[in-house]
């Protein structure tokens, strides 16, 4: 068991970010966050489940999109996940160290509109089904789609559809039986 200082704290910290950003932030129950860092910008909103963790610097962004964690996640040192649209990640996942979730890319051909405005990103939802292990290094791009009970090898880029029970390995998708 943690010190109950860490739950102390965390609480305090919680409590900090709902005051912070108002609607913006929701915490369930019972968090243990080791160097926690929250950007919230533009109107976006990030919501935690209860009992989430992990292990130290996590990033949470959120820059006008939505950004739903379940409950019982875990995230291992070094882990970003940056929302432009909205990313949603369910109960019972686990990811390792260094692990990128983003639901956006820089729109390398953007070109300005007739108001001169120009579209620097290119945006896709991300969801994440439950009980999802996603092993280190590894980057899911926007638009991509994880089912239940899967395994994203490390170092994996995930890039589209994923089906529940399977075992992604750089492109290759393996049924678990």
């Amino acid at each position: 068991m943690r010190s109950p200082l860490l739950y102390i704290r965390n609480f305090i910290k919680m409590s900090c970010l709902k005051i912070r950003f108002g609607a913006g932030f929701h915490a369930g129950a019972i968090q243990t966050f080791d160097r926690l860092h929250v950007e919230i910008t533009h109107g976006g909103k990030i919501s935690l489940g209860s009992y989430d963790q992990n292990r130290g610097n996590l990033y949470l962004v959120c820059d006008g999109g939505k950004l739903d964690i379940g409950d019982h996640c875990f995230f291992n040192t070094g882990c970003s996940v940056s929302a432009l649209e909205s990313i949603t990640i369910g109960s019972g996942c686990k990811f390792g160290n260094n692990t990128v979730l983003v639901d956006h890319d820089h729109n390398y051909k953007s070109l300005a509109d007739d108001a001169g405005m120009v579209n620097e990103f290119i945006s896709s939802p991300v969801c994440i089904g439950n009980d999802v292990w996603v092993g280190a290094n590894a980057t899911i791009l926007r638009g991509s789609s994880i089912g239940n009970n899967c395994v994203i090898a490390a170092g994996s880029v995930v890039k589209g559809d994923i089906p529940d029970d399977s075992i992604y390995i750089n492109g290759t998708i393996k049924k678990i039986s």
